[in-house]
C-alpha cells in the first residue's frame, strides 16, 4: 500500500535534509520550539478567497487503560472565524502505518507538490504550488499522522503494540478526533473522515467506534481495502479473480492490448464486471468440471478483455494474478507495469537486478515538499530527520489477534462496522473512490462491497477515477476528487 512506496523512496534523504534545514534555520528566529505552531494565510479555493489559520499541534492520546501513551502531531487548516456549523474533514493515509504526507501534499492541502502529467517524462524537481482545488472554501481540514509516523510518537514506557494493531490504531485515531474536537470547540461540527488504502480499514473501524460516542456525518474510503479479502487473490479464491477482472480490462485497454480498446473506460469496466461476476465466476467455480469447449470459449473472451493469451488462461486454470498480469501484458516489449498505477511502465529488470516500481515516480516529490512545507510555510522548527514517512517495524502489525503477513487478507468483516455508522446517524453518507488503473485496491471489489451491504443506496456514492492508487496525481482527477469531497460534505448534488 502507500507506505511501501514511501519506504522505497527514502534514498532521497540527503537532498531532503538540506532542503528542510534551510527552511528550519529561517524559522527558528521567530518561532517557539514547542507547539502549537500557528501561522495565518490567505488563498483562493474553488474561486473563493479564504483567510485561514494553519496549526501544527500536539494531542495526547491514551492507551486501552486510559493512560496517556502517544503524542499525535497534526496539521489543521481552519478558516478564520469558523463556527461549529462548518464541517471538519479528518484525513490520513494508509500503510500500516504511514504519515498523511501523500494526501497532504498531493491532494488535500492548500499547497501541493507538482507531478509530471506526461507519464513517460522525468519528474520535475520538487516544488510546491498552490492547490486552488482544496476544499477550504467549504470545510476545515485536519491532517493526522498516527502514532510513530510524521512527528507523532509513542511516549516513553508506553506499549507501542497497542498502536500497532487494527483495533488500537483505529481507537487511538478516533480518540484523537474526539480530543481535537473538544480542544477546538468543534464537538457540534459535522465530522467527516477520509482514509486512503489501509487508512480505509482504519476509517471503517473508526466509524463503528464513533457511532456510539460521536457519530460521524460521513466517511470517504479512497483506494479502499475494507474488503481486502476480495482483492487479495488467494489461491483458489474464485471470487477474487472475478472481482479484479475490470481492473485488468481497463489497463489492457489503456495499453491498446484489449479488443475494442478505444471504448470509454467506464463502458469497459461495466461490461467486464457484469461478465466477470456472471459467466466468468461460474466458470471458475466449476473448475475442471467445465467442459473443454466451454473452457476454451471463456479463455478466448478473457484474451479479448485483458490482452493475455487464451493459451495462458488455459494453462493457468482460467486465471491470472495481478502480479503476473503486470509482468505479462507488455512482456513482448521488455516492459512491466506499475503496481500502484499500471499506466506507468519500465523495463524488465535483469538477472539479480532490483528496480523501483514504475508507478513510484510521483512519490519522489512528497518527502522533500512535505518537509519544505513544514519549515517554510508552517514554521515548524523541528529537525527534518525526526520526521518519519512510515512507522518503523510494522511487520508485526496485529490484525485482530492474528499476526503475520496473511493478516489483512483474512476474512474479517470490516465493512460491518459501517452498518453501525448508518444506524447511528440517519444522515450518514459513505463515498467510495477508486483509481481505475490501480492494481492494488481495484474497482471490482469496491462495487462488490456495496452490493453485499444493506446500506441505503441513496446515501452511498461510488466514484471511479482516471488514475491509479493515488489517482489525484492526475490533475484533472485532482480537481474532480476535491469537487466530489466538496459536494459530499455540503450535500450538494448527492
Amino acid at each position: 500500500m502507500t507506505a511501501m512506496t514511501k519506504r522505497d523512496l527514502l534514498g532521497a534523504g540527503a537532498a531532503i535534509g538540506l532542503l528542510a534545514a534551510a527552511g528550519t534555520a529561517a524559522a527558528q528566529g521567530s518561532q517557539p520550539s514547542a507547539p502549537p505552531f500557528v501561522t495565518r494565510h490567505s488563498g483562493r479555493f474553488n474561486g473563493r478567497r479564504v483567510d485561514y489559520v494553519a496549526t501544527v499541534a500536539e494531542t495526547l492520546v491514551n492507551d486501552a487503560d486510559g493512560r496517556p501513551a502517544a503524542r499525535f502531531v497534526s496539521t489543521a487548516y481552519v478558516r478564520q472565524g469558523a463556527t461549529a456549523s462548518r464541517p471538519v474533514v479528518f484525513a490520513f493515509n494508509g500503510g500500516p502505518s504511514s504519515s498523511s504526507a501523500t494526501l497532504h501534499m498531493l491532494a488535500l492541502g492548500p499547497k501541493r507538490a507538482l507531478v509530471a502529467q506526461d507519464l513517460s517524462a522525468p519528474e520535475p524537481a520538487p516544488q510546491r504550488v498552490d492547490n486552488p482545488d482544496a476544499i477550504l472554501d467549504v470545510a476545515d481540514l485536519v491532517m493526522i499522522d498516527p502514532a510513530e509516523t510524521g512527528f507523532s510518537r509513542v511516549l516513553p514506557g508506553a506499549d507501542r503494540g497497542y498502536f500497532y494493531s487494527v483495533d488500537g490504531d483505529a481507537r487511538s485515531v478516533a480518540d484523537f478526533v474526539l480530543q481535537w474536537s473538544r480542544d477546538n470547540g468543534r464537538e457540534a461540527s459535522p465530522k467527516y473522515v477520509l482514509g486512503e488504502s489501509y487508512g480505509s480499514i482504519r476509517a471503517t473501524v473508526m466509524a463503528g467506534l464513533l457511532a456510539a460516542e460521536s457519530p460521524l456525518a460521513g466517511v470517504f474510503l479512497f483506494g479502499q481495502a475494507s474488503n481486502m479479502i476480495e482483492t487479495s487473490q488467494r489461491a483458489k479464491n474464485a471470487l477474487a479473480y472475478a472481482t479484479n477482472l475490470p481492473a485488468l480490462a481497463a489497463i489492457a485497454a489503456y495499453h491498446g492490448r484489449a479488443e475494442r480498446s478505444d471504448r470509454p473506460v467506464s463502458e469497459i469496466i461495466d461490461e467486464s464486471y457484469a461478465w466477470g461476476m456472471g459467466d466468468y465466476l461460474q466458470a471458475l467455480v466449476r473448475g475442471y468440471d467445465l467442459p473443454a469447449a466451454e473452457r476454451a470459449a471463456v479463455a478466448v473472451r478473457l484474451q479479448a478483455l485483458t490482452g493475455i493469451s487464451a493459451d495462458y488462461y488455459l494453462a493457468n486454470d482460467l486465471a491470472i494474478t495481478k502480479v503476473a498480469f503486470a509482468q505479462e501484458l507488455l512482456k513482448d516489449q521488455g516492459l512491466r507495469l506499475g503496481t500502484y498505477d499500471a499506466r506507468y511502465v519500465d523495463r524488465v529488470p535483469g538477472p539479480g537486478e532490483r528496480l523501483p516500481d514504475p508507478s513510484a515516480k510521483p512519490m519522489q516529490a512528497i518527502q522533500p515538499t512535505m518537509l519544505e512545507h513544514y519549515a517554510q510555510f508552517l514554521n515548524v522548527p523541528w529537525p527534518a530527520e525526526d520526521y518519519r514517512p512510515s512507522a518503523p517495524d510494522t511487520r508485526g502489525w496485529e490484525w485482530n489477534g492474528t499476526l503475520g503477513p496473511g493478516g489483512p487478507f483474512l476474512d474479517f468483516d470490516y465493512p460491518a462496522e459501517l452498518d453501525k455508522a448508518f444506524a447511528a446517524n440517519p444522515d450518514f453518507r459513505l463515498m467510495i473512490g477508486t483509481g481505475v488503473y490501480d492494481l492494488t485496491t481495484t474497482v471490482g471489489p469496491a462495487r462488490y462491497m456495496v452490493t453485499r451491504s444493506a446500506w441505503p443506496r441513496d446515501r452511498v456514492i461510488q466514484r471511479e477515477y482516471v488514475g491509479g492508487h493515488m489517482a489525484y496525481t492526475d490533475e484533472a482527477t485532482l480537481k474532480g476528487f476535491n469537487d466530489d469531497i466538496r459536494r459530499f460534505v455540503t450535500g450538494a448534488g448527492f
